[in-house]
């Protein structure tokens, strides 16, 4: 089941569409260049050891996955793909502030927080428009 904010009459769809997808293509390039990291494109290849705990496996080797999958769905369809890319980036922003995410630059953080306070000001906007229509399929 999937809900849908109808976008159409508003004349909305195709910016968001596109603007989505300019996000979808930098998520799947942010989660090709963590992959790269990964297996030592850029220099030397990560090393684990059973002292490092979880986190330190969890970022470099589970985030760009799920980078990639919420990139992907993004690009497929931005309607359901903005809840899978909001939850995989407020889970970027997590690791960031509760760890440190050895692949990416620091100021990518943000960048993704601004995104998602634009992502989140766009739903809100949305919502208080009297004549919208909310489609539950």
């Amino acid at each position: 089941m999937a809900i849908h904010l109808d976008a159409t009459t508003a004349g909305w769809e195709r910016p968001l569409r596109w603007a989505y997808r300019i996000l979808a293509l930098l998520w799947v390039a942010k989660g090709l260049f963590g992959w790269a990291e990964l297996i030592g494109f850029f220099g030397e290849l990560p090393e684990f050891t059973r002292t490092m705990g979880w986190f330190a496996f969890f970022v470099p080797v589970v985030m760009p996955i799920v980078d990639i999958i919420a990139g992907v769905s993004l690009w497929i369809s931005w309607r359901w793909g903005a809840g899978v890319w909001t939850i995989t980036a407020l889970g970027f922003v997590s690791c960031e502030m509760f760890g440190s995410v050895a692949y990416q630059p620091k100021g990518a953080t943000g960048v993704v927080v601004f995104v998602l306070i634009l992502h989140f000001l766009r739903l809100i906007f949305v919502r208080s428009q009297s004549g919208q229509k909310i489609t539950v399929v």
